[in-house]
């Protein structure tokens, strides 16, 4: 399995680290132990990015990797207002809902609604970012999870677990899911 985690300039670090380190431990034998195939990479559609708070990171791949991905998982950041009008990157993130489960936090939203992929659904969104995603003529409801098929949004940074687990989920089935979550819950 390959998941891509699209990532640009200006994305928030905990919408791509949280997932990040979550995918990570579908494979860890202490955690969901899964033997199959099963890669996770950074694209963007420059050699490097720098998140909101000044860390850069050198991306893995290309954003044509998302292309050919089992499941992309779309981050947010102030960077995703200028990708939304960007028409080469638009271009270069051509996802297929029919067959890729595809996954977007908070103002990673609006990139799937710039693509298209919302027309006619529902979504959510950070508590800051309704408006916006309002004017972009997708519906929105005020829950950390909202799924239509192999569409999800999630709203608010911690929802980044939500959207994780929904893919592992789909990949590989409710166990691993169930395993990763447990992994990082809170001590009771």
């Amino acid at each position: 399995m390959k998941i891509a985690m699209v990532a640009f300039d200006g994305f928030t670090d905990v919408d791509l680290f949280m997932p990040w380190d979550l995918f990570y431990r579908v494979k860890d034998p202490t955690y969901a132990a899964y033997a199959g195939e099963w890669e996770v990479r950074i694209c963007a559609d420059t050699a490097t990015v720098t998140s909101y708070s000044g860390l850069r990171i050198d991306a893995q791949e290309t954003l044509d990797w998302a292309r050919h991905a089992d499941a992309v998982f779309v981050v947010s950041g102030p960077g995703s207002r200028l990708k939304i009008k960007d028409p080469a990157f638009l271009a270069a993130l051509q996802l297929a809902p029919a067959r890729q489960l595809i996954a977007a936090i908070d103002s990673g939203v609006l990139i799937l609604a710039a693509l298209g992929l919302l027309e006619g659904l529902s979504a959510t969104t950070y508590p800051s970012v309704f408006a916006e995603l309002e004017a972009m003529g997708v519906a929105t409801e005020r829950r950390p999870l909202v799924v239509h098929g192999n569409l999800a949004t999630g709203g608010g940074c911690l929802a980044t677990q939500d959207l994780a687990a929904w893919i592992v989920e789909g990949l590989i089935g409710p166990e691993a899911a169930a395993q990763i979550l447990d992994s990082v819950a809170k001590v009771a």
